[in-house]
């Protein structure tokens, strides 16, 4: 595959696939309870509903976020929910709950095999991976359904792990008639690790979250600049980097402070956090109505990660006009725009993570041009429009392909 991250995917005569009086009918398809995933999957539909010659279906876990959203647009989508488990997954009781709702898997694939007949639908896509999607593969393969999977990650975070996951990640992928991921680094992972063909791989870019706190910055005047290290904290995530590049900092006489929003175990950083002033602690979910004010906040989005596929909050903290510091690990490097939409560090270190926030820092015309550019790349690259007229490119070429070889 050539030059990936400039290449749209395959345009494809729309009267091969559907026509105005008859439109693709796509069931896009997330069984996660919240967060970005469901964040990810509503923009992703509603952007859907505008598209020429696409009629919008969905599925997701009954009463649970993504359900909540799509109820809520004007024209809402026809939605097939389903019942996995109840209870929060990172709870004791959570877990027992999940692992007692996997007893339900047959009655999941049932439903869905139903939903798909029912309705007619072209082509299902998969927004993100979860352990339930196990029980419809063997529908997918009976009904013939063209699937298209968008792959996040191409193997599990360190620390985001549990069994069976990756068993049923492995099935998934190589179920996929057509794989979409968010940055070339998952692409090279996902040919490396799970054997996938180029000639079924697209890029599209993960799409930027607006939470209301846009417009132009400029770096404060009439109080220290505030570092915002937002989402859960999990060992990936470098937290404890980022609190070492702090001290630094402060040590150095830097005038700043630090803002840690996000769900998650802190009893790790209890050593690191101790003699440190300056710290905000907000150590559970946000809700989105909290998110925008947090933005508006801050200054500088920091992501210290030690391992990384691409993030969300890079999205965000562009659609918000805030410059971001990332280590160069994983995707980051093609989210963030050296010098253009933030800062990339030349090492996973406290210390070039401190250097490169303090460059920022002591750069007023250089933060105001990323402030530009972050708002500049999340409006013209990152666009929901944009990427969901991508992915229907992609769902189109698909099926395409799938009638050609006579498997729909």
């Amino acid at each position: 595959m050539t030059d990936l991250t400039l290449m749209p995917a395959p345009t494809v005569e729309r009267d091969a696939v559907s026509t105005e009086e008859t439109p693709l009918r796509v069931l896009f398809w997330h069984w996660g309870r919240g967060g970005a995933g469901s964040k990810y999957t509503f923009e992703l539909v509603r952007a859907a509903g505008s598209c020429n010659g696409v009629q919008p279906f969905v599925s997701a876990v009954e009463n649970c976020e993504l359900a909540g959203l799509v109820q809520g647009l004007p024209i809402a989508p026809p939605i097939c929910q389903v019942q996995t488990f109840a209870g929060r997954k990172d709870t004791m009781a959570g877990k027992l709950a999940a692992i007692r709702g996997l007893t339900g898997l047959m009655r999941i694939g049932r439903q869905f095999e139903a939903y798909v007949k029912d309705n007619r639908i072209d082509v299902v896509i998969c927004t993100m991976l979860s352990i339930w999607d196990v029980a419809v593969l063997p529908a997918l393969r009976r009904l013939g359904a063209p699937f298209v999977l968008v792959m996040h990650d191409a193997n599990p975070h360190p620390g985001d792990s549990y069994p069976f996951r990756r068993l049923a990640m492995s099935h998934e992928i190589a179920a996929a008639d057509g794989v979409v991921v968010l940055t070339d680094h998952v692409r090279q992972q996902a040919v490396e690790c799970h054997d996938v063909p180029d000639d079924r791989m697209w890029i599209i870019p993960h799409g930027s979250f607006d939470f209301g706190a846009d417009g132009l910055r400029n770096l404060p005047q009439h109080r220290p600049p505030r570092l915002l290290f937002f989402g859960r904290i999990l060992a990936y995530k470098g937290l404890g980097l980022l609190l070492d590049a702090y001290r630094q900092l402060r040590r150095d006489g830097v005038r700043i402070e630090l803002d840690i929003m996000g769900s998650g175990d802190m009893a790790p950083y209890a050593a690191k956090l101790t003699g440190l002033d300056g710290i905000r602690l907000t150590n559970r979910w946000l809700d989105d109505g909290e998110i925008g004010p947090a933005l508006a906040d801050t200054d500088i989005m920091v992501l210290p990660y030690v391992e990384a596929s691409q993030s969300g909050v890079a999205a965000a903290a562009a659609a918000a006009g805030m410059p971001t510091v990332a280590t160069p690990v994983g995707g980051l490097a093609e989210q963030v725009r050296h010098e253009q939409t933030g800062l990339i560090c030349d090492e996973v270190t406290a210390s070039s993570l401190a250097g490169s926030i303090r460059r920022l820092l002591e750069s007023p015309a250089l933060y105001e041009k990323c402030s530009a550019g972050a708002l500049a790349h999340a409006r013209d690259d990152l666009g929901w429009d944009s990427i969901a007229t991508r992915m229907m490119e992609v769902a189109r070429e698909v099926v395409r392909r799938a009638r050609i070889e006579g498997k729909a």
